[in-house]
């Protein structure tokens, strides 16, 4: 089996690459994926998929095979927008490929992923017609630069399918990745009294009572304690904003947003108390609060999601762990696991739904979002080598 499956995949080789330089060519930022969206849903109704559609929120999706497991392969579709200041050495929507490398915006987080996915899908259609043992979804989700998590959360909850297991598309170097810190967003409010700049002793100022506040924020991130294999979690000042009748005057308004990236052990309720514990010392009336995403999908979908992205991680022991480095070994002749240091759609999968989520595509994390991702397209064909023989391992091993 594996050495058929390999082989189709071999033959695909010039369609895959075509594929992805397509794939780059097209424009997505975040809120922009239609054109994207329609293309994947046509090429998958092209390869034979069962079924192919974008759904409410305007995720690509296709599915093949009807069996008792579900298996969702994801890659989100959008990208981050490119900005005046960078500076490429390539189009960055060109799609240029040299010396066995394509370089764009999109190469590495992460489109590479949504091509092998669907030439996978492709090969085994082909290969086995109806005859499969589980059920593969392949979701190109939108909207994940802005609101990770929420495209497969709304698949979930309001488009009736929930995998069984799932695979994420995002960087990982051909490593099983099995889990990311989590993350959330807060922030910390306090009122004062406002006065005439001239009378300032009349007045209570909030950018004062706020100050004390932010010195023991400084202060916990330096005592956080590291958790293996996630490392430690930090908490930052990402933003302050202070309000007065004028420039003149004593501020009675002060808001600070705080950025918190959670490891094991970590959760919304320890990061909230930790923070009362502080402004209970310096005996404030400061008010916490976690804010909410909000946006517009390129369907004019409305959504909102609280900002708190749950940490997850899985032992090299676990079914779905294992099954996915036996593949590994099979694809590329080793294997390695690994974790993210960055959030990805796997903290609602995981994170809030608890269904069991690994990570697998080619590229370096350390390049996305930036003017040098570069894809080795020899590590691509390995990747979707994997893709085409996992979902078979993962069914013998939770036989």
């Amino acid at each position: 089996m594996k050495e058929k499956l390999f082989n189709a995949v071999e033959a695909e080789k010039e369609n895959l690459f075509a594929l992805i330089q397509k794939l780059i060519q097209i424009k997505s930022y975040s809120g922009e994926e239609k054109e994207i969206v329609e293309f994947i849903v046509s090429k998958m109704q092209e390869y034979g998929f069962d079924e192919a559609f974008h759904d409410g929120f305007g995720n690509a999706i296709g599915r093949i095979g009807n069996g008792p497991i579900k298996i969702m392969f994801d890659a989100h579709v959008d990208t981050v927008k490119v900005t005046d200041t960078e500076t490429w050495a390539h189009p960055p929507f060109g799609g240029v490929i040299e010396n066995g490398k394509m370089f764009g915006r999109g190469v590495v987080d992460e489109k590479p992923a949504m091509a092998g996915f669907m030439i996978a899908g492709k090969v085994l259609k082909a290969i086995y017609g109806n005859d499969f043992p589980f059920t593969l979804y392949v979701v190109g989700s939108v909207l994940e630069e802005d609101a990770d998590g929420y495209p497969l959360y709304h698949i979930i909850a309001n488009e009736g399918i929930k995998p069984d297991f799932v695979v994420l598309g995002e960087p990982t170097d051909l490593k099983v990745y099995r889990g990311q810190r989590g993350r959330m967003e807060l922030k910390i409010t306090v009122t004062g009294k406002s006065a005439h700049g001239a009378h300032n002793q009349k007045g209570i100022n909030a950018i004062y009572k706020m100050q004390p506040i932010i010195s023991d924020i400084e202060k916990l991130d330096k005592k956080l304690k590291p958790k293996q294999p996630l490392g430690k979690g930090s908490i930052t000042v990402s933003q302050i904003v202070s309000k007065a009748p004028s420039v003149c005057s004593v501020s009675d308004f002060c808001e600070i947003h705080l950025d918190r990236r959670m490891t094991i052990g970590e959760n919304k309720n320890s990061v909230v108390k930790e923070l009362k514990a502080i402004i209970k010392k310096h005996k404030s009336d400061a008010k916490i609060s976690i804010p909410n995403v909000e946006g517009t999908s390129w369907k004019g979908t409305k959504f909102s999601q609280e900002a708190y992205f749950p940490t997850w991680v899985y032992d090299e022991k676990h079914p779905l762990v294992d099954a996915a480095m036996r593949t590994s070994k099979e694809a590329i002749g080793k294997a390695k696991s690994g974790v993210w240091s960055f959030s990805t759609n796997g903290v609602a999968t995981a994170g809030h739904f608890g269904i069991p989520t690994i990570g697998f595509a080619p590229g370096k994390e350390e390049l996305a979002h930036s003017s040098k991702e570069e894809l080795i397209l020899e590590d691509l064909l390995k990747a979707t080598k994997f893709y085409s023989l996992f979902p078979f391992e993962l069914i013998e091993r939770i036989k």
